[in-house]
């Protein structure tokens, strides 16, 4: 029997794309200068991925959502980088971005204004919320509080590339999220990893004052 066809929230593949869009394009260029026109050989930089950009942004402003075996795809071919993990992480912190975007974003933002301990509270429903929305695959995930965990079993990112480096993704993206919710920077720790040979995949929360 095959796999249903799952699918996953259109913002996951626009944050990885418009990673790698950003990792190839050269930090010295002028504003008004086309980089395709100096680097036609950057995947990033192609109108194919500018094309993709401004599809996959419109599904995620009407709220469409996309399959899942495209979004495998594409995590595939950023594996196949020499400059993969920097990928992974830039699109994390993408991710992270346009989960405080729009108007429930903007909500989000505001529980930076809360006392420690409910700031705290309002962080963790963002990770259990956006780890739910954007852990493509994972038959189960969990977050928990102490120490403060995020765990799945079977991401997809486990069975992409050498030793899980796609799950580099939602370690950066977990940091992004507890810092854009207020309580600081944190380092984020993939303590397991199933492409490793362990039972799940975890990411363990360093620094996580707030649960001590």
């Amino acid at each position: 029997m095959n796999p249903p066809n799952r699918e996953v929230d259109a913002r996951l593949p626009l944050a990885l794309l418009r990673a790698m869009q950003r990792q190839d394009t050269p930090p010295e260029l002028m504003p008004d200068e086309h980089p395709r026109s100096f680097f036609p050989h950057r995947l990033g930089l192609s109108d194919v991925v500018a094309e993709q950009i401004r599809r996959f942004r419109r599904s995620a402003r009407l709220r469409r959502r996309v399959g899942e075996a495209q979004v495998e795809a594409l995590l595939e071919l950023i594996a196949r980088r020499s400059d993969a993990d920097a990928v992974f992480s830039a699109a994390g912190r993408e991710l992270a971005g346009l989960h405080f975007s729009g108007p429930a974003g903007i909500f989000r933002r505001l529980t930076k204004r809360l006392p420690q301990p409910l700031r705290r509270r309002a962080a963790l429903r963002t990770l259990r919320t956006a780890h739910g929305a954007y852990l493509i695959a994972a038959d189960k995930h969990l977050v928990k509080t102490a120490p403060l965990e995020i765990r799945a079993t079977d991401p997809v990112t486990a069975r992409i590339g050498e030793y899980g480096a796609a799950c580099k993704l939602y370690g950066s993206l977990a940091a992004s999220l507890l810092e854009l919710s207020g309580l600081g920077q944190t380092t984020v720790s993939h303590t397991e990893c199933q492409r490793r040979g362990d039972e799940r995949c975890v990411w363990r929360v360093e620094g996580d004052s707030g649960g001590r």
